[in-house]
């Protein structure tokens, strides 16, 4: 069973077509026989993430850092959790179990975790394909600002002699959960 790291907020947003997709992840990973890796929380998009993938049957692995260990923050209801002393250690557990990414809306926490990811790749230390759930053109300016950097060179766009990889091979932008669910990379991971 291949296993989804998805990164979302915790919590709602202005735009209702966030939750409404988050809700949809539930289906993808059922269809599919995939697992669902999460940062273990029952608010925002996160809660909604995991009651979908709760509802449908779809195991789900929370991993948070324990401080965070509370009844009102954490979904209760995970087939496995596991605990890290610190966001550090989670972001490095999540990248090391889980064979996609998948990035739905969110704010600093989930440009932290998917900017962590495509760096990681960037530098060759994994080749799992990342996608960006892109509802409403959400993550049209981060895309804007990573062709700003391909422009300035700042991103590989092939590997070189001092890094083989390349910063972006391994990214891809769907518009929601049902082209995923058809994307070539998601079914073949």
């Amino acid at each position: 069973m291949k296993t989804v790291c998805l990164f979302c907020a915790s919590m709602d947003g202005k735009d209702s077509n966030y939750k409404i997709e988050a809700n949809n992840i539930g289906d993808i990973l059922l269809k599919h026989n995939y697992s669902l890796l999460y940062g273990g929380g029952i608010l925002g998009l996160m809660g909604v993430a995991a009651k979908s993938a709760k509802k449908k049957g779809v195991k789900i692995i929370s991993i948070f850092p324990e401080y965070l260990d509370e009844p009102g923050i954490i979904f209760s209801k995970s087939q496995k959790v596991i605990k890290t002393k610190n966001i550090l250690e989670r972001k490095k557990k999540m990248i090391e179990l889980s064979d996609i990414f998948v990035c739905l809306p969110g704010g600093i926490g989930t440009l932290d975790e998917i900017t962590e990811v495509l760096s990681s790749a960037a530098l060759g230390e994994h080749s799992k394909p990342i996608f960006l759930i892109n509802t409403n053109n959400f993550w049209s300016p981060f895309m804007n600002l990573l062709d700003h950097m391909e422009k300035n060179k700042f991103i590989r766009i092939n590997g070189d002699e001092a890094i083989k990889s390349s910063s972006l091979s391994n990214l891809f932008i769907v518009d929601d959960f049902e082209e995923l669910s058809m994307h070539e990379k998601f079914i073949s991971a």
